[in-house]
């Protein structure tokens, strides 16, 4: 956490020295040191749970016999699914939501930050349930026993990490609040599923949907996704219609893993 906090300090850092260049053209430089940042946190937390601990890297991810792909990847259709078919329906029923939309013109330059999403956001969202739903959750309930204890911890660490984001500014509380409905969501899965691979699932897909597909504007980057809405606008009514959305979202995951899962 320690590490992530000094990327996040180093991002803040080259983001004011170089916001108008890197947001204005359509260079991917700062987005590439983002995701990139997050590369040595995969490393290093796989390295130090097999060398330091001595423990088999599928114990950090899974108490299945092995890694369960067909969890991740059936979690990622859901989510896609899922969000796709809210997205649709909140345009027909608001559509002044969506009055600044943006679509993106230059399939050059999408295409261009399509590839580099697919590629490195993947590393990005393991990391993280590596770190809070993994190594952190494993090493907390040896002393404080009750999972949801652990969870709730975790889950507000995680939110923690969000408070460099820009969209944090003037709606702190309501934000933070929504990521952390998010790793508890994720705890949830982990907790009935016996492993993280649908939280890595869903992690991938919820951050390649806003990065790839539909997002918000970010002062600080240049539009990624092939819609791009106004900055975001959170408040404590859209967390608590986002409540109301992830617990049918959740059950569905486990439902369709249980009943379509791997037997293993």
């Amino acid at each position: 956490m320690i590490i992530i906090s000094m990327g996040h300090g180093i991002i803040d850092g080259v983001r004011g020295a170089n916001t108008k260049t890197l947001a204005d053209a359509p260079s991917a430089g700062l987005y590439i040191f983002l995701l990139m940042s997050f590369l040595p946190i995969f490393a290093s937390i796989l390295v130090v749970y097999k060398y330091f601990h001595k423990l088999p890297i599928k114990a950090l991810m899974t108490s299945a016999p092995q890694f369960r792909w067909g969890y991740l990847w059936r979690t990622i259709f859901i989510i896609f699914i899922f969000y796709s078919a809210v997205s649709l329906v909140e345009y027909l029923l608001f559509p002044g939501e969506y009055e600044g939309l943006q679509f993106q013109t230059d399939m050059g330059v999408y295409l261009k930050f399509l590839l580099i999403t697919l590629l490195l956001v993947p590393f990005q969202a393991a990391s993280e349930e590596f770190l809070c739903r993994g190594y952190l959750n494993q090493a907390l309930i040896k002393y404080l026993k009750s999972p949801w204890v652990v969870f709730v911890i975790t889950s507000g660490g995680f939110a923690l990490l969000h408070a460099w984001n820009p969209e944090s500014t003037g709606q702190m509380g309501p934000y933070l609040a929504s990521i952390f409905l998010f790793g508890m969501a994720m705890c949830v899965l982990l907790y009935f599923e016996g492993g993280i691979e649908s939280a890595i699932g869903a992690h991938v897909a919820n951050n390649i949907f806003v990065f790839g597909l539909l997002g918000y504007e970010d002062p600080d980057l240049p539009n990624t996704a092939l819609f791009t809405l106004g900055e975001p606008v959170i408040g404590w009514t859209d967390f608590g219609i986002e409540f109301l959305m992830m617990i049918p979202l959740i059950a569905l995951i486990i439902w369709a893993n249980r009943k379509w899962g791997d037997r293993a």
